[in-house]
């Protein structure tokens, strides 16, 4: 275990880190877990090629690792034999107190644990997507104007007296031409029931009536599951229309080979539940 570096270290060390530096340790804080491969895709993406980004991915990633502002879990994606591409990295404590150091925060701070199995592969999943949108809206067409992970896009409103939390995996907003999309996503793993993902579109629900999105920016955003096949997709589907036939249809599910047309051309990608 690494030992808690001393603030006095943590002042020496900033006024060494470059540009580059302070975007990985940006994108490793704010998607918690990368793999290396996904890094280079994300802060690497003006390299000459992308073995070229991925070997300079590892050389700050380790030059950043020499320095204890990040570590790698012991495990892979896709084992050793993965090469070092399948490296999952996280922000150390210093790291995360130097962030806050350097931005004037007080977020709470993030102890570190070992992540389980579940939650690790829907972490990445849930940055892949959020890398993914980045990629797709590079030559700003459309044009990402904004991508939130949690807690930043989480949304509070008032339920029955209760002041309750509606949790998205991701919030987007893209522009193309005079046209602006607001999207709430969901990325399911194919490992909860069908009556967890209706109970949480009944949040929606609720969230949507509370007027509080619509008060502040006009429009609700289209709600986005995305699953991982078509067969999970057209059962999902049903339950949805099954429920809420009789309300306003804010949900769409599709599969991950269609979240770009969707993104690219609206809901004329699919049909609304």
């Amino acid at each position: 275990m690494l030992e808690r570096m001393t603030r006095r270290r943590l002042e020496e060390i900033a006024p060494t880190l470059n540009e580059r530096d302070h975007e990985v340790l940006s994108a490793v804080r704010q998607c918690r877990y990368l793999t290396t491969r996904q890094i280079q895709r994300l802060c690497f993406a003006d390299a000459v090629s992308p073995a070229a980004g991925l070997r300079s991915a590892n050389r700050n990633l380790n030059r950043l690792k020499g320095i204890e502002l990040t570590d790698t879990l012991s495990r892979r994606i896709g084992g050793v034999r993965a090469g070092s591409g399948s490296l999952i990295w996280y922000l150390t404590e210093s790291g995360e107190r130097l962030l806050r150091m350097e931005t004037h925060t007080k977020s709470p701070r993030r102890r570190f644990f070992e992540p389980s199995p579940y939650f690790l592969a829907h972490t990445l999943a849930v940055a892949e997507c959020y890398i993914q949108i980045h990629e797709m809206c590079a030559n700003k067409n459309p044009a990402l104007v904004s991508a939130e992970l949690e807690p930043n896009c989480w949304r509070w409103y008032n339920h029955k007296g209760k002041l309750t939390t509606l949790r998205p995996d991701m919030f987007a907003i893209t522009n193309c031409g005079d046209f602006e999309d607001r999207w709430f996503i969901e990325i399911d793993l194919h490992t909860e029931a069908p009556v967890t993902i209706v109970e949480k579109c009944r949040r929606y629900h609720d969230y949507y009536r509370s007027g509080l999105e619509q008060k502040q920016h006009e429009v609700f955003p289209l709600v986005v599951w995305i699953v991982p096949d078509a067969s999970r997709k057209e059962r999902i589907a049903a339950h949805i229309r099954g429920e809420f036939k009789k309300l306003p249809r804010i949900f769409i599910v599709i599969t991950p080979d269609e979240l770009e047309p969707l993104i690219r051309q609206g809901v004329e990608g699919g049909p609304l539940c």
